[in-house]
Protein backbone atom coordinates (compact mmCIF):
# COMPACT_ATOMS: atom_id res chain seq x y z
CA UNK A 1 0.00 0.00 0.00
CA UNK A 2 0.99 3.75 -0.58
CA UNK A 3 0.12 6.80 0.58
CA UNK A 4 -2.28 7.52 -2.08
CA UNK A 5 -4.25 4.20 -1.79
CA UNK A 6 -4.72 4.41 1.88
CA UNK A 7 -5.93 8.28 1.82
CA UNK A 8 -8.27 7.07 -1.16
CA UNK A 9 -9.58 4.10 1.80
CA UNK A 10 -9.62 6.62 4.14
CA UNK A 11 -11.88 8.80 1.95
CA UNK A 12 -14.63 5.86 0.71
CA UNK A 13 -15.22 5.17 4.26
CA UNK A 14 -15.53 9.11 5.35
CA UNK A 15 -17.43 8.36 7.48
CA UNK A 16 -17.73 4.57 8.02
CA UNK A 17 -21.01 3.12 7.09
CA UNK A 18 -23.40 1.78 9.53
CA UNK A 19 -22.77 -1.21 10.85
CA UNK A 20 -25.38 -2.99 9.42
CA UNK A 21 -23.80 -2.00 6.01
CA UNK A 22 -20.16 -3.03 6.97
CA UNK A 23 -18.35 -5.94 5.63
CA UNK A 24 -15.45 -8.08 7.22
CA UNK A 25 -13.71 -6.73 3.81
CA UNK A 26 -14.29 -3.07 4.61
CA UNK A 27 -13.07 -3.51 7.97
CA UNK A 28 -9.87 -4.98 6.65
CA UNK A 29 -9.24 -2.56 4.39
CA UNK A 30 -9.79 0.33 6.22
CA UNK A 31 -7.38 -1.37 8.91
CA UNK A 32 -4.88 -1.97 6.48
CA UNK A 33 -4.92 2.02 5.69
CA UNK A 34 -4.39 2.51 9.35
CA UNK A 35 -1.98 0.52 9.79
CA UNK A 36 0.25 2.12 6.84
CA UNK A 37 -0.58 5.91 8.47
CA UNK A 38 0.90 4.18 11.60
CA UNK A 39 3.86 3.32 9.94
CA UNK A 40 4.53 6.02 7.96
CA UNK A 41 3.14 9.40 9.99
CA UNK A 42 2.44 12.35 8.08
CA UNK A 43 0.06 15.12 9.70
CA UNK A 44 -1.73 15.60 6.28
CA UNK A 45 -3.80 12.39 7.19
CA UNK A 46 -4.80 13.66 10.98
CA UNK A 47 -8.16 15.27 8.58
CA UNK A 48 -8.95 11.95 6.79
CA UNK A 49 -8.23 9.56 9.86
CA UNK A 50 -10.87 12.34 12.18
CA UNK A 51 -13.19 12.33 9.19
CA UNK A 52 -13.85 8.32 9.65
CA UNK A 53 -14.86 8.11 13.19
CA UNK A 54 -18.81 7.14 12.97
CA UNK A 55 -19.22 3.74 14.99
CA UNK A 56 -19.21 2.58 18.40
CA UNK A 57 -15.37 1.45 18.21
CA UNK A 58 -15.33 -0.59 14.83
CA UNK A 59 -13.75 -3.62 16.51
CA UNK A 60 -10.93 -1.98 17.73
CA UNK A 61 -9.97 -0.60 14.66
CA UNK A 62 -10.56 3.24 16.05
CA UNK A 63 -8.77 2.54 18.77
CA UNK A 64 -5.63 2.02 16.63
CA UNK A 65 -7.03 4.86 14.84
CA UNK A 66 -6.07 6.78 18.16
CA UNK A 67 -3.06 5.32 19.04
CA UNK A 68 -1.88 6.61 15.43
CA UNK A 69 -3.12 10.17 16.10
CA UNK A 70 -1.56 10.17 19.75
CA UNK A 71 2.04 10.49 17.60
CA UNK A 72 1.06 14.16 16.52
CA UNK A 73 1.35 17.38 18.82
CA UNK A 74 -1.27 19.24 20.02
CA UNK A 75 -0.75 21.92 17.10
CA UNK A 76 -1.30 19.35 14.73
CA UNK A 77 -4.23 17.28 15.69
CA UNK A 78 -6.05 20.13 17.63
CA UNK A 79 -7.44 22.04 14.71
CA UNK A 80 -9.23 18.87 13.51
CA UNK A 81 -10.17 17.91 17.17
CA UNK A 82 -12.41 20.78 17.56
CA UNK A 83 -13.75 19.83 14.40
CA UNK A 84 -14.70 16.51 15.38
CA UNK A 85 -16.06 18.05 18.70
CA UNK A 86 -18.12 20.25 17.09
CA UNK A 87 -19.42 17.88 14.50
CA UNK A 88 -22.93 17.38 13.91
CA UNK A 89 -22.42 13.93 13.61
CA UNK A 90 -22.92 12.53 17.37
CA UNK A 91 -20.01 9.72 16.68
CA UNK A 92 -17.44 11.81 15.66
CA UNK A 93 -18.45 14.54 18.61
CA UNK A 94 -17.82 10.87 20.79
CA UNK A 95 -14.70 10.25 19.27
CA UNK A 96 -13.46 13.98 19.35
CA UNK A 97 -14.45 14.03 23.16
CA UNK A 98 -12.59 10.85 23.95
CA UNK A 99 -10.08 12.10 21.98
CA UNK A 100 -9.21 15.38 23.83
CA UNK A 101 -7.85 14.06 26.70
CA UNK A 102 -4.61 13.09 24.97
CA UNK A 103 -4.43 17.00 24.14
CA UNK A 104 -5.38 18.88 26.91
CA UNK A 105 -5.08 22.46 25.35
CA UNK A 106 -6.97 25.80 26.50
CA UNK A 107 -8.22 25.96 22.50
CA UNK A 108 -10.28 22.55 23.38
CA UNK A 109 -12.36 24.59 25.95
CA UNK A 110 -14.62 26.42 24.07
CA UNK A 111 -15.62 23.39 22.11
CA UNK A 112 -15.61 20.63 25.41
CA UNK A 113 -18.08 23.42 27.17
CA UNK A 114 -20.93 22.91 24.71
CA UNK A 115 -20.40 19.21 24.79
CA UNK A 116 -21.20 19.01 28.92
CA UNK A 117 -24.45 19.63 27.95
CA UNK A 118 -25.20 16.75 24.85
CA UNK A 119 -27.98 14.37 24.94
CA UNK A 120 -25.46 11.67 25.12
CA UNK A 121 -24.17 11.34 28.31
CA UNK A 122 -20.95 9.21 27.21
CA UNK A 123 -20.11 12.53 25.20
CA UNK A 124 -20.65 15.07 28.49
CA UNK A 125 -18.81 12.76 30.49
CA UNK A 126 -15.82 12.52 27.94
CA UNK A 127 -16.02 16.48 27.37
CA UNK A 128 -16.06 17.04 31.86
CA UNK A 129 -12.95 14.42 32.20
CA UNK A 130 -11.20 16.20 28.52
CA UNK A 131 -11.69 19.66 30.54
CA UNK A 132 -10.51 18.14 33.71
CA UNK A 133 -7.30 17.04 32.26
CA UNK A 134 -7.06 20.73 30.92
CA UNK A 135 -7.21 21.85 34.07
CA UNK A 136 -8.48 25.24 33.98
CA UNK A 137 -10.31 26.84 36.54
CA UNK A 138 -12.20 28.79 33.75
CA UNK A 139 -14.91 26.21 33.70
CA UNK A 140 -15.64 25.75 37.06
CA UNK A 141 -18.95 27.88 37.07
CA UNK A 142 -19.95 25.71 34.01
CA UNK A 143 -19.44 22.52 35.71
CA UNK A 144 -20.94 23.32 38.75
CA UNK A 145 -23.97 24.77 36.74
CA UNK A 146 -23.98 20.94 34.89
CA UNK A 147 -23.69 19.50 38.53
CA UNK A 148 -27.20 21.17 39.89
CA UNK A 149 -28.36 19.58 36.24
CA UNK A 150 -27.12 16.35 35.68
CA UNK A 151 -29.32 12.69 35.93
CA UNK A 152 -26.58 10.53 34.88
CA UNK A 153 -24.89 8.77 37.76
CA UNK A 154 -21.17 8.69 35.88
CA UNK A 155 -21.38 11.66 34.49
CA UNK A 156 -22.30 13.29 38.03
CA UNK A 157 -19.40 11.31 38.98
CA UNK A 158 -17.16 12.76 36.51
CA UNK A 159 -18.50 16.20 37.30
CA UNK A 160 -17.41 16.03 41.38
CA UNK A 161 -13.98 14.89 40.39
CA UNK A 162 -13.33 17.40 37.85
CA UNK A 163 -14.50 20.01 40.15
CA UNK A 164 -12.96 18.82 43.22
CA UNK A 165 -9.67 18.59 41.34
CA UNK A 166 -9.67 22.45 39.40
CA UNK A 167 -10.98 24.09 42.71
CA UNK A 168 -7.34 22.96 44.43
CA UNK A 169 -5.51 24.60 41.87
Amino acid sequence: MNRDQALFILRKYSPMPDEEDLTEGMIDEFASAIEYFGDNPDPSYIEAIMMTFSLDDLYGVYDHAVDVLRNFTNEQVIPHLIEAIQNKHERRRYWGTEIAKFFPDEKLISSLSTCINDPNEEIRAYAIFALNCIGHKSVLPMLHERLAKEQDEEVFEELKNAISKLEKI
